[in-house]
C-alpha cells in the first residue's frame, strides 16, 4: 500500500490551498501564527507557530510545501489605502517573512515547492515568479517555485495568465480559490507519482 502524498501549507489562513490538495487525496498539515482552526475555520492537521521560529529540517519528508506569506506589505491596495490602517505597511517586515519561507524551503527540501503572493512582490525579489495569473476577475497572483506546468497559458499584454472564475466577497480576497489549489494539487500529484 502506498503512502498518501503530503502537503505542508505555510501561512495556511482559511485553508484555500489545503482544501484543494485534500480534495485530491493529499495528507494536509497547515502552519500559521494564529489559531487558524478557531479563528478562520481551518479544518486540517494544524501547527500554530511563527515560521521564523521553525527549522525547515524538521519538516523534511513533505512532498509539497506551499507558502502564502502575507501580501499586505506589497499589494497595490496597501499602497493606495494603507495610510488608513493603524499599523502602516512595512516592506522590510514582509520581506523578512518571504525570505524566511525561502530559507525554510531550502532546509526542508520538498520535492515541489510553491510560493504565492501579489505580483508586486517581484519588485523586491531577485527571484522572478514562474507565472503570474489572474485567478479571479479582480485578483492576480504570482507563483514562484519548482511546480510542474499544468495549464494552457493565455497571453495578455505579453504576460502569461489564466482565468478561474468565482464569486468574490471582500473577506475572501486572501483565500486561494478551490479550483486554483486543486489544479496545483493535480499537477503536483501527477508529477510525484511519475517519479
Amino acid at each position: 500500500m502506498s503512502r498518501a502524498l503530503r502537503l505542508l501549507d505555510c501561512f495556511c489562513g482559511m485553508g484555500g490551498v489545503s482544501d484543494g490538495f485534500a480534495a485530491e487525496g493529499f495528507d494536509v498539515t497547515g502552519i500559521d501564527i494564529v489559531d487558524a482552526p478557531k479563528l478562520l475555520g481551518y479544518k486540517y492537521r494544524f501547527i500554530q507557530a511563527d515560521i521564523r521560529t521553525l527549522n525547515g529540517k524538521d519538516f523534511r519528508g513533505y512532498d509539497v510545501i506551499w507558502g502564502s506569506p502575507p501580501c499586505r506589505e506589497f499589494s497595490q491596495f496597501a499602497k493606495s489605502f494603507g495610510y488608513r490602517w493603524k499599523k502602516p505597511c512595512n516592506t522590510n517586515e514582509g520581506l523578512e517573512l518571504v525570505n524566511t519561507f525561502l530559507r525554510f524551503i531550502e532546509d526542508a527540501e520538498p520535492k515541489i515547492w510553491i510560493m504565492e503572493n501579489v505580483p508586486n512582490l517581484s519588485n523586491y525579489l531577485n527571484l522572478k515568479p514562474k507565472v503570474t495569473a489572474k485567478i479571479k476577475p479582480s485578483m492576480k497572483r504570482s507563483f514562484w517555485g519548482n511546480f510542474p506546468s499544468f495549464m494552457i497559458p493565455i497571453f495578455d499584454d505579453g504576460r502569461i495568465i489564466w482565468h478561474i472564475q468565482g464569486k468574490l466577497r471582500s473577506w475572501e480576497r486572501a483565500k486561494i480559490p478551490l479550483s486554483c489549489s486543486r489544479a496545483f494539487a493535480v499537477a503536483c500529484r501527477d508529477k510525484l507519482l511519475e517519479a
